[in-house]
């Protein structure tokens, strides 16, 4: 299931980075927005577009134990966007990074 490799993406993605993820879902009209936050270092503005980009990583802000490809972000996005959906980037209210798939019901 896409959806479900999308939110495993962003949820792994999370973990890789932070020490608590929470996972939420609300749905709002004719969309459900589930919302993966983080407290980990988060992602720069100026950079939340291009981390989307296949193979980029934000070396300096990232552990380079974790062994990344840089991948989990585009594909999560490409699958939601292959769903009529889109994956977008904010801060957190946990302190660190937003991830919020946005898929018409």
């Amino acid at each position: 299931n896409a959806i479900r490799r999308c939110i495993t993406n962003l949820v792994v993605n999370a973990k890789t980075h932070a020490q608590t993820v929470k996972v939420s879902a609300e749905r709002r009209g004719g969309l459900v927005e589930i919302n993966v936050d983080d407290d980990g270092p988060g992602i720069p503005d100026e950079e939340r577009e291009a981390v989307f980009k296949p193979f980029y990583r934000l070396d300096s802000s990232r552990n380079p134990g974790t062994g990344g490809t840089g991948l989990g972000l585009s594909i999560a996005r490409d699958l939601a966007r292959g769903s009529g959906g889109d994956v977008t980037l904010a801060d957190s209210s946990l302190g660190g990074l937003r991830a919020t798939i946005t898929l018409p019901v």
